[in-house]
This record gives structure tokens, C-alpha cells and sequence, in this order.
């Protein structure tokens, strides 16, 4: 085996390989990077327990240069930094023996010890399945928008992770914990040809956030029980949470009887100073008092203090008589997760949830049960 390649690329490609990997895992090549080089391309393979990526890069691109065929498996995080400390554009490797092989530049040369790549598991990357396309951009915003509301630790593992549904020209990606829903709507450029569902582990959102290609289009396929994110010479791919996601049209009221309009960035400061800090590091419950033109927010810690203070730069519409409670992370995670100057929360009373959303993108909704206090 032997190829030579840009080093700042390679390290980029190998980096994404590397992100995933478990160095905890008792099994050795569990721990590894696998490049399998054929004629024309090479292939960089990493997995851990429920998440598998593959990039794969032509000849001729990046300074590819294959001269024979192989495969080895190596210890990802060793070969980055060492590779990083080289200062040559272009290098090459070359395995020398079973278990060795040659990383060289113009002036240096490593000898570096492989592990046995027979031991690495197959990994079937799966591109056949119902499929539908969206821009990068739009996916990891959406999915950093919506991840707000998941509990990785739920007791329903149907919830321990994002649903993404795409239904014609629609996707949907939707995170819920029991307490609190966030919905993004994405509209696709081709409607697909049947209705796509798929419950997206907690973890593997992470992964898939960290390695798309925000210029890039990409393509959702679902095949049974796993999902694949092709991002041009990229794939990952993961396992999926088993069970039927709830449905949660049914909890978006459309009625409402008080609705305020308010700069999001002085909402989200004011609730930052009702957010009381605890040396336990919970949630503080605030008090929302609308009365007349006067917002009242209050919050209390037992052998730490309290807060009150008055608010009045809002626009309301509806009644001006609302008395409710909610938790103060909810709240500052939801106000985090819009863009936009000027936001919306919109309430029935203080047994129903809370609404936040805003007429600047009507594509994201965020929904908060109100909490009980005596």
C-alpha cells in the first residue's frame, strides 16, 4: 500500500473520522481509524456503538496520488497530533510490513505501529432506502433549534432523541421531553414520494451536527432501522430509537387570550437575572404577573434570595390578566433558539401551555407547559 495526499486535508478528513470514536471501548480497533486505499480512491471509516462515518476522497483530488492498493487501521488521535506537528503540503504512506507503516514528508520520517484490521467490525453504509434532500444550513439550524427540548436520559426512549418527518413538500423535526416541545418546519425543494419517519438518537444528532456541510445539500435516507446523512463525499450514518413518536400537533393551541410582543434580547435578559443561581445549579421558577401595562417577573431560592422587577417595554394583545409560572431554563433555552428581533409568547391561562414563536420565522415554534405553585 502506498498513496500520497495534502496533510492539511487529510487531517480535516481523519479529524470528522475521529470525532466519533469511543476511546473507552474495551475492544482495541474499536478505537481505530480505518483507510482502506483502492485504485482510485481511499475510504477513512470510524464507528462507535451507534454511529458510523465514512469519507471518501477520488484520486487526483486534494493531491491524491495512489500508487497500490491496502488497508490499515490506526489509532486515530496519535496519528492527528502527529501529523499535525509535520510541516510538509504533501505526504506519504506506506505500509512496510503487516503491523508498520512509513509516515514520511521531505525531511521526516515516522515508523508507525497499526492495529490488526480484521478485528475492525463491517459496517454496511446503507444509500438505498426512502430518501429526501435538504440544504446543510437549514439542517443543523433546525436541529440546533429542536434539540432544546430532549432529555437523553427520558425513561421513554422513543423521546431520548429527534423525530424527523418529511410528508410532501414538509420536514419536520421535532424534540420533546414531556414538559416542552420544539418544532422547525423545513420546506423541500422536491416533495417525496412517501412519508418518511425516523426517531434520531440524542447523541447521533450531535455527530451529524458536527460533520454536514453547510453549503452543501443533503440527503436523508432511512432504510429500516437506520438513517444515513450524505454530505457529498461524506456519509454518516446511525442507529434509530425504536417506538411511535407522539404526535404533537394536538398540543399547539392556535386560541389565545393573551398574546405580548417584546425584543427578545431584553426578554431574554430580564429572565437571565430572574434565573436565580443555586450552588445546586436547578431551574429557578419564575412568576409571570401581567396586570394592566405592567409585566411583574418574580423569583425566589430559599437561603439565597429573591427577585422582582417590573417590565413595561411590550406590546400586548388580548387580555391583561395572566398569573403564571414556568421554569426559567425552558423559558431562556426557547428565547435562545430564535433569531429574530422581536418575539411572541402567547398564553391561554396558567393550566395551558405556553407558546413562543415569532411572526419573522413562523417555521419555529416552541411550546412550555407552565409549572404549579402554591
Amino acid at each position: 500500500m502506498y498513496f500520497k495526499i495534502n496533510r492539511n486535508y487529510f487531517i480535516d478528513e481523519l479529524s470528522k473520522c475521529n470525532r466519533i470514536i469511543d476511546y473507552k471501548n474495551p475492544v482495541p480497533a474499536c478505537t481505530g481509524i480505518l483507510i482502506e486505499v483502492e485504485t482510485d480512491k481511499i475510504s477513512i471509516v470510524s464507528t462507535n456503538s451507534s454511529v458510523s462515518i465514512k469519507t471518501s476522497t477520488y484520486a487526483n483530488q486534494h493531491d491524491l496520488e495512489i500508487k497500490e492498493a491496502g488497508i490499515f487501521l490506526i489509532r486515530g488521535k496519535n496519528f492527528i497530533e502527529i501529523l499535525k506537528r509535520m510541516e510538509d503540503e504533501i505526504i506519504s504512506l506506506n505500509k512496510v510490513e503487516t503491523n508498520i507503516i512509513t509516515l514520511s514528508g521531505n525531511k521526516s520520517e515516522f515508523l508507525l505501529n497499526v492495529l490488526e484490521h480484521t478485528d475492525f467490525p463491517t459496517i454496511l453504509f446503507k444509500e438505498e432506502g426512502v430518501f429526501f434532500e435538504v440544504y446543510g444550513s437549514e439542517l443543523k439550524k433546525g436541529m440546533n433549534q429542536t434539540i432544546i427540548s430532549v432529555n437523553e436520559w427520558n425513561q421513554k426512549i422513543v423521546l431520548q432523541g429527534l423525530n424527523f418527518l418529511a410528508e410532501a413538500n414538509n420536514f419536520y423535526i421535532t424534540g420533546t421531553d414531556g414538559f416542552r416541545v420544539s418544532r422547525k418546519l423545513i420546506s423541500l425543494e422536491s416533495s417525496v414520494i412517501e412519508k418518511v419517519t425516523a426517531n434520531v438518537p440524542f447523541k447521533s444528532v450531535f455527530e451529524i451536527i458536527k460533520v454536514i456541510d453547510d453549503k452543501q445539500m443533503i440527503k436523508i435516507i432511512v432504510h429500516d432501522n437506520l438513517i444515513s446523512i450524505r454530505s457529498k463525499d461524506t456519509i454518516i450514518q446511525s442507529t434509530l430509537l425504536e417506538g411511535q413518536f407522539p404526535d404533537v400537533n394536538g398540543v399547539f393551541p392556535t386560541d389565545f387570550n393573551s398574546t405580548i410582543f417584546v425584543e427578545n434580547k431584553t426578554f431574554y435578559k430580564l429572565i437571565s437575572r430572574a434565573d436565580i443561581p443555586s450552588e445546586e445549579n436547578t431551574s429557578t421558577v419564575v412568576n409571570f404577573v401581567l396586570d394592566g401595562d405592567v409585566i411583574s417577573i418574580k423569583s425566589n431560592i430559599q437561603q439565597i434570595g429573591s427577585f422582582e422587577e417590573e417590565f413595561k417595554d411590550f406590546e400586548l394583545r388580548g387580555i391583561d390578566d395572566q398569573n403564571i409560572y414556568f421554569n426559567s431554563k425552558f423559558i431562556l433555552d426557547s428565547l435562545r433558539s430564535f433569531e429574530t428581533k422581536i418575539i411572541e409568547i402567547s398564553f391561554i391561562d396558567s393550566k395551558t401551555p405556553i407558546v413562543i414563536a415569532s411572526s419573522e420565522d413562523t417555521s419555529l415554534s416552541q411550546i412550555i407547559l407552565p409549572m404549579f405553585s402554591n
